[in-house]
């Protein structure tokens, strides 16, 4: 559904980096925090959307397979088993359609989440791309005003504005999309606590025991991944050549907040988010995937 979106964010980060580069030579350096942005939105909705697709399939799978036992179900009853066996089979198989039921409900909401999350993802990445045009466009513009000394000057204060209220726009984009897939994050957390708060309650603790388990079994990939979103965000503010300045990361940063890094951490982090973007994967973590077992779990390093 969504091919070359991957393609289409790197697109648009080279498009933006050599529009910020331009700007940065002609005196309007003010492109450079969109380039740390389209860094970070580097990803493609692929999975999502694939993984959609499965879940879709799921849920109508279970559906059709409800409503043929449903069928089935009726026609004994309506075939006079009217006796106390025929009462336990009829509640034994109620339970067990209303099951499928649930399965068949959580399925689909697992599957709304990711068509919703690819849609946003896809959403950001045409976003993204139409910013990098518009940076592009502006670095022409002063390009060309750029033969007349005076002309030069007020092109630079205009795209300076220009710019400071784009980004303002894009973080606002961007704030909107993190609350969205975190919405999306905490539906699917919410339909898995869900269902495990459902079975302890009516008794059955197994689903917290699996739910642990599977927890642990996952470990390895979840340090991984953390880690590896760490990476992405140093780099990011790296490239964008200042130290945080709100937040969390803002609060650890203390006094230097929004103050420029130091000489050469700029670059250093502009190389790095070549090889990045360039090898598709971070370039600290990305080679240390760990390897998954047959089983879906992970080994840590002590196994």
């Amino acid at each position: 559904m969504f091919d070359g979106g991957a393609e289409l964010a790197k697109l648009s980060l080279q498009v933006g980096t050599g529009a910020a580069l331009t700007l940065s030579a002609l005196g309007a350096p003010g492109a450079w925090p969109f380039v740390a942005k389209m860094y970070v939105h580097q990803y493609s909705p692929d999975a999502f959307w694939e993984g959609a697709e499965v879940w879709g399939g799921v849920a109508a799978d279970v559906r059709a397979a409800r409503e043929r036992i449903g069928d089935l179900v009726s026609g004994v009853s309506e075939s006079g088993w009217k006796s106390q066996d025929g009462r336990a089979f009829q509640r034994r198989m109620d339970a067990f359609l209303d099951d499928l039921l649930s399965i068949e409900i959580r399925a689909s909401l697992v599957a709304a989440v990711l068509y919703m999350s690819a849609v946003a993802m896809a959403a950001m990445i045409m976003f993204v791309w139409l910013v990098a045009a518009v940076l592009a466009a502006i670095a022409a513009w002063v390009l060309l005003a750029a033969v007349s000394p005076l002309s030069i000057a007020s092109a630079r204060i205009l795209a300076l504005n220009v710019l400071m209220k784009m980004f303002s726009g894009f973080e606002a984009v961007e704030s909107g999309l993190d609350t969205l897939l975190h919405t999306c994050a905490g539906l699917l957390g919410a339909t898995v606590a869900g269902d495990v708060f459902v079975e302890a309650v009516n008794g059955d603790h197994s689903a917290v025991t699996d739910f642990a388990q599977a927890t642990v079994s996952q470990g390895p990939l979840l340090i991984w991944g953390t880690a590896n979103r760490v990476e992405r965000d140093l780099t990011a503010h790296g490239v964008d050549g200042r130290f945080p300045s709100g937040g969390f990361r803002g609060d650890r940063a203390g006094s230097r907040a929004g103050l420029p890094l130091p000489p050469g951490l700029t670059q250093l982090a502009g190389v790095k988010g070549v090889s990045d973007v360039s090898g598709g994967r971070q370039t600290v973590t990305g080679p240390h995937v760990p390897e998954q077992d047959p089983d879906g779990s992970y080994d840590y390093p002590w196994d």
